[in-house]
């Protein structure tokens, strides 16, 4: 009763929710029959090293990502963006497979003779094109939000990118319209994003004044004030509202990019209060997404929360040499080198700590080499690094230290890196200088001891080879297939393939990840689950949806409760066959109910290798008001050399016939013989409270309930999941084990996916 009632409003809820009203109001295309296909939510977090996000977690700023990895299982992996380490160079990787598609944010378009940056719309759309023409984007049939290039979603499927952000694609689309009536139809956020976006200018005027009293450029501190405002605030309050319209609609892939930190670390530097002031926001927005993934009808989401790269402290040439930055630097060099002779006209491009030097005519391989040693030697202010590339194509490091072939012995160079990322690092290198727009000189500003530097008016950068900048993350579910290599480092071009093979469109060679709980706890880890036939409180059945539950929790093995085979309200599937197959287990099934074709049990799955003792039937209770069969499962696995005996149940609905069916199991024909001498883990679906006689009469055979277990825990409800009031899910353990923590899952996942809360139990052998 309880679950079709909460079925009911959860189907209401959805028909009347503001995402379900918007595709219907702007006549938007929604998937229809994909509620078990997957779907992919991948967040990008602009510029967040990962160094800083570990430090924000710390100190409580982004309590939700926490919380994905110390409770939901997600794992954490380094993220290696490539060169240049800046956002239209790796997301052209994560898009397209190509490395160091533009070898820095501006840089001179050989093919115009023009120097330009990424943030122009016809600039982004014309390398984008390129891209497009040598492989398929990753985000075909979804959406692109605040990302460099559309990533190959169709241009009405583009928002706030830039290369879709021209006047022509924006009447073209109808977006204005559009983006009235999506206003209209999230009033609240809409109103919620205004006061906030007031609060903020309120609170950054007064920090621009202050910023001007101390010397600060007053045009870039009032710039900072628009971009706490529109870019922390109001774009991050749409990156949460129009990408929960597409997880509504069922897109297969959709991509947002939260730039808020990113933009403050420029200004400010990466571990700045003020640019962590953001991160709370940004965490928020990130768990409301994460919510609405859970709860789509039309795509089984997977969630995946990345940064690009990381950010540097860095001093700047602008602001220590003053007018003319590095340019100044470049021509006194030049004046020296050509001694009285009329050195050639120059460009360089200064945004960021990679510059490009362009010579109006080619100089010979000895002028540039001269000039590269001049540069990373001058006396006042030298350029830390220059990579020259030969007529021949080879490509030289010149530096403080002296000269370094390009990639080796490159790596050397870097010796604070991971050796494989040293490696990847130095073939990087040579690509960014053979890139057909790379200047005829390219700059650095990173070098190896010593101070960082940008040729940009910034305290904080990325582009560069530096440790930092090279160190994003990547946060994935458990049980993610990701590519080998993926335990030391994750780089575009393998997100990508993990990616598309997440969504079925390729195959690829994935490591053999644990999740961190696996890799690190000793014993066993327990779990037990009813599925309620894999039918939400939403009302959707999802096999996909319980598997992700369970691998989540990498248990050693499942107990999981109604399951069903053949049956018509659950598309006639083997569930527990399903099951296994997506989690890769095996799986022993127990079916109480067999109507010919129709089957209806429990099932215990594991990773580990199981030895079926027996399964079968236990007593009933004829005169029960509900007269349902009853079974049980036996098993035995290796736990650290030891057999453990491991008793799955489920028990029925009368008080009389759920006592019969626990004095059974522990009696001479079930657990009976081995009680007392050798380790028994028995959980189940008891449906009896805590002191009920059949609960009772199990602690009083030696075995304890790892909830009363002591230790300060408090117990736990498991049932019904949208508001557990009792407990009625156990696991009872003999005094063979440790119980060092128990856990019961209450997300928003957990709450919809079934009637009842999974329980997971750590236990550790006890030493005799």
């Amino acid at each position: 009763m309880i679950d079709r009632i909460t079925s009911f409003f959860h189907r209401l809820r959805h028909r009347w929710s503001r995402s379900e009203w918007a595709v219907r109001l702007f006549g938007l295309e929604a998937s229809e029959d994909t509620g078990e296909e997957p779907g992919l939510l991948l967040i990008q977090i602009d510029g967040l090293a990962r160094g800083q996000l570990e430090a924000a977690m710390a100190a409580g700023q982004m309590p939700f990502l926490r919380r994905l990895l110390e409770r939901d299982g997600y794992q954490a992996h380094n993220w290696y963006p490539g060169l240049p380490s800046t956002t239209p160079a790796v997301q052209a990787e994560i898009y397209y497979g190509i490395h160091a598609g533009v070898p820095a944010f501006q840089f001179r378009d050989r093919d115009r003779n023009e120097m330009n940056d990424m943030f122009d719309p016809a600039w982004a759309r014309k390398f984008e094109a390129d891209f497009h023409s040598r492989a398929e984007g990753l985000l075909e049939g979804g959406s692109s939000w605040s990302n460099i290039y559309c990533g190959g979603a169709r241009l009405e499927e583009s928002h706030f990118c830039g290369a879709s952000l021209g006047w022509d694609d924006l009447w073209r689309s109808g977006k204005p319209g559009r983006f009235a009536l999506f206003l209209l139809a999230h009033l609240p956020s809409a109103l919620r994003m205004l006061g906030l976006a007031i609060v903020q200018v309120g609170v950054g005027v007064p920090l621009a004044l202050w910023g001007i009293i101390r010397g600060e450029s007053p045009h870039e501190e009032l710039r900072l004030v628009l971009s706490r405002t529109l870019v922390g605030v109001a774009l991050r309050e749409f990156l949460t509202m129009g990408p929960k319209v597409d997880l509504a609609r069922g897109l297969p892939v959709i991509q947002l990019n939260f730039l808020g930190y990113d933009e403050l670390s420029h200004r400010r530097g990466p571990a700045s209060p003020f640019a962590h002031w953001c991160l709370s926001g940004i965490d928020g927005a990130v768990r409301r997404l994460w919510n609405a993934a859970q709860r789509s009808r039309r795509r089984d989401y997977s969630v995946w929360i990345y940064s690009d790269h990381g950010q540097e402290r860095v001093r700047s040439f602008v602001t220590e040499v003053g007018e003319g930055g590095v340019g100044k630097v470049i021509q006194e060099a030049l004046d020296a080198e050509y001694a009285g002779e009329k050195p050639p006209p120059f460009t360089v491009s200064t945004l960021g700590p990679v510059g490009h030097l362009y010579f109006s005519t080619p100089l010979g391989d000895d002028r540039l080499m001269a000039l590269a040693r001049r540069l990373v030697t001058a006396k006042n202010f030298p350029v830390p690094g220059i990579l020259r590339r030969d007529a021949e194509g080879a490509v030289t490091w010149h530096h403080a230290g002296g000269e370094t072939a390009v990639p080796d012995p490159a790596g050397e160079r870097v010796p604070r890196h991971a050796p494989e990322v040293r490696a990847e690092l130095a073939r990087d290198l040579a690509a960014l200088a053979e890139n057909r727009h790379a200047g005829d000189l390219v700059l650095l500003g990173w070098q190896t001891d010593g101070d960082l530097w940008t040729f940009a008016p910034e305290r904080g950068a990325h582009a560069g080879p530096g440790l930092e900048e090279t160190r994003g993350f990547l946060l994935v579910p458990p049980a993610t297939k990701l590519p080998p290599g993926a335990e030391i480092f994750i780089r575009p071009e393998g997100f990508r393939a993990a990616a598309r093979a997440h969504l079925g469109r390729e195959d690829f060679p994935h490591a053999d990840i644990a999740a961190p709980s696996a890799r690190t706890r000793r014993g066993l880890r327990v779990l037990c689950y009813n599925a309620h036939s894999c039918i939400g409180m939403d009302g959707r059945v999802s096999p996909g949806r319980i598997a992700r539950m369970i691998a989540r929790h990498a248990p050693d093995f499942a107990a999981v409760q109604e399951l069903e085979h053949g049956r018509a309200r659950s598309r006639g599937e083997d569930q527990a066959a399903e099951l296994a197959k997506r989690l890769g287990w095996q799986s022993v099934f127990c079916a109480a109910v067999d109507h010919g074709a129709e089957r209806y049990g429990h099932a215990l799955l594991s990773p580990r290798p199981v030895e079926t003792v027996k399964v079968g039937a236990l007593p009933g209770d004829p005169e029960a008001w509900h007269v349902e069969p009853r079974g049980a499962i036996w098993a035995r696995v290796n736990c650290d050399g030891a057999t453990v005996n491991v008793v799955s149940a489920h028990f029925g609905l009368s008080a009389k016939e759920r006592l019969a069916q626990m004095e059974a199991l522990l009696g001479p024909d079930w657990l009976g013989p081995v009680l007392g001498s050798e380790p028994v883990i028995l959980c189940g679906d008891f449906n009896c409270t805590a002191n009920s006689p059949p609960y009772r009469l199990a602690t009083e055979k030696k075995l304890r309930d790892v909830q009363a277990s002591g230790g300060g825990r408090r117990a736990l409800n498991t049932f019904p999941s949208v508001r557990p009031a009792v407990r009625i899910d156990h696991v009872f353990v003999s005094d063979h084990f440790v119980v060092e923590r128990v856990d019961v899952t209450r997300d928003a996942l957990a709450r919809v996916a079934s009637d009842h809360l999974p329980l997971v139990a750590d236990l550790r052998m006890e030493s005799k």
